[in-house]
């Protein structure tokens, strides 16, 4: 008899499962209790604690948009129909696969997985190789790492010089440069019970990406491991430019910036340009010379920010009042949905972007 701490799930009408799959396309019916089974009398079952194995749903794609190729295509045009390429991975925010995957082996017994756990990147520097992984490893654990697009980094029995929850080296010679948005990598300690155990589902650390073009915002995030289906691209922000009145140069490498909601208009992050336009008044002053420029922000504060540069004058410009003076960048990101930083974020999560408009001027 099989014990249940939930309900049993309704799996899909054509079974599920490996065992109840061969048997699905025969009529399905229901037992006393109002459940559906297939034609072996086994309950339609996604998922159940006890000693009844878990059946995910085999059905199941990734969620991804797949490779369709129309039949006038060059190479293909003499099919009638399409081509249709499906994801190879399930979609892990369905049912209960990321608790199945990423924490359990060893059906039914529920014994914690020893250890398989995907890699998202590596590099290496000729002595020491750093693989990105959200893991359970131990300095000590001795490891086979496969599926990474850089052979060299693939390694045998390699023993774990250090670990942490999102990292861990090996000591190795290896020197393959840096490799990212790996899909397929996976370590395994050399004493798991099955190549299954504990596959993983793949896990953000979500990087931070304000500041960066809308290009390299959206390079980094796919290399970090969101699905690219999922990383949208909001209307640019508003990015009108603003008239500053003191330019505080604290150092040669940093200035405070006073302007009209310049703490609201440009976050922690974000890149600004300076231009000098027409000074207004019988008493014009300009911006110096070395405040016009491409700047990033540091910190803000009420009604300034600060910014970082080079070849600052140490001295503090006021009274300015030229009409044309501080704004966004272009096409760089302005806010990220999602705070940088953040851990334990799955891969089939959403995650947007803003970028700053052309600049204008009210």
């Amino acid at each position: 008899m099989s014990s249940y701490n939930l309900p049993a799930a309704i799996g899909s009408a054509n079974a599920t499962g490996a065992e109840s799959i061969t048997i699905g396309n025969n009529p399905a019916t229901t037992n006393n209790n109002g459940n559906l089974t297939d034609s072996a009398g086994n309950l339609q079952t996604d998922f159940v604690w006890g000693n009844f194995p878990a059946q995910p749903n085999d059905e199941r794609t990734d969620g991804t948009a797949v490779e369709v190729v129309a039949n006038n295509a060059a190479q293909n045009k003499s099919w009638s129909g399409y081509s249709v390429k499906p994801s190879a991975r399930l979609n892990a925010s369905l049912g209960n696969h990321s608790d199945i995957e990423a924490d359990w082996a060893n059906f039914p017994s529920f014994v914690e997985a020893a250890g398989n756990y995907m890699v998202t990147a590596a590099s290496g520097n000729g002595t020491t190789v750093t693989y990105t992984s959200q893991n359970k490893l131990a300095a000590g654990d001795s490891v086979n790492i496969t599926g990474l697009t850089a052979s060299a980094y693939n390694l045998s029995a390699a023993t774990v010089a250090t670990a942490t929850p999102l990292k861990f080296t090996v000591t190795n010679a290896a020197n393959a440069g840096e490799i990212t948005g790996q899909w397929y990598g996976k370590v395994e300690k050399t004493t798991a019970r099955t190549a299954a155990d504990g596959a993983g589902i793949g896990y953000i650390v979500v990087p931070s990406v304000v500041g960066n073009t809308t290009a390299v915002a959206l390079d980094t995030l796919k290399d970090s491991g969101y699905e690219a289906a999922n990383i949208t691209t909001a209307t640019a922000a508003t990015n009108l430019r603003t008239s500053i009145t003191r330019f505080n140069a604290t150092s040669t490498t940093a200035a405070t910036i006073y302007a009209t909601s310049a703490n609201t208009n440009y976050p922690v992050g974000t890149k600004v340009t300076i231009v000098a336009g027409t000074p207004a008044g019988s008493s014009p002053v300009n911006p110096p010379a070395y405040a016009v420029g491409t700047f990033t922000v540091t910190a803000v504060a009420s009604g300034n920010i600060t910014v970082s540069g080079t070849g600052f004058t140490v001295a503090d410009t006021t009274g300015i009042n030229s009409t044309l003076n501080l704004a966004g960048l272009e096409a760089t990101i302005k806010s990220q949905s999602v705070a940088a930083g953040t851990a334990s974020v799955a891969s089939t999560a959403t995650i947007t972007v803003t970028p700053y408009a052309a600049a204008t001027v009210s």
